[in-house]
């Protein structure tokens, strides 16, 4: 469930500020020194949180609904029907760009935002009692993406040109 954390937060805060379709590539590290890397694709109001492992997962966030992907099996899709309820304050920095602050506290998360020279997200800190690491986004870019790219059935992989 972490993880729905950090696209939620990830989504919020990046969906406004390139443009309309975004691809990125991520680093998560946490605090044990476990990594876990992946791409980010967001278009509109819909994300794709797409971890690179076979034995994890990809997330689509379409329609304010949450689904979860198998790697391995991508006709196993999971809807999220309880998802943390983080998600309505993580709406609400969303709601703060471009004028975002370089922390925020919401529900026992503390969340510290980077930024780069050029004003975009660089890294994220997200601390509570249960979870600690960094979020950094790489090579992020605008593109053209196609909204098929936010479907579970079926669901198509995305191979950068």
């Amino acid at each position: 469930m972490k993880y729905f954390l950090i696209l939620i937060l990830y989504f919020s805060i990046t969906n406004q500020a390139l443009g309309d379709s975004i691809f990125c590539q991520f680093e998560e590290v946490y605090s044990n020194g476990d990594v876990q890397t992946g791409q980010i694709l967001l278009k509109d109001d819909s994300l794709r949180y797409e971890y690179f492992r076979d034995d994890l997962f990809s997330v689509l966030y379409v329609n304010k609904k949450i689904f979860t992907i198998n790697n391995l099996d991508r006709n196993k899709v999971q809807l999220i029907e309880n998802s943390n309820t983080i998600i309505p304050e993580f709406m609400k920095i969303y709601l703060d760009f471009p004028n975002l602050k370089t922390y925020y506290k919401r529900n026992g998360y503390e969340i510290f935002v980077e930024h780069s020279k050029n004003k975009f997200i660089k890294r994220f800190v997200i601390s509570s009692d249960k979870l600690n690491l960094s979020i950094y986004f790489l090579g992020c870019e605008d593109v053209d993406l196609p909204k098929n790219l936010f479907n579970f059935n079926p669901f198509i992989e995305y191979v950068r040109n």
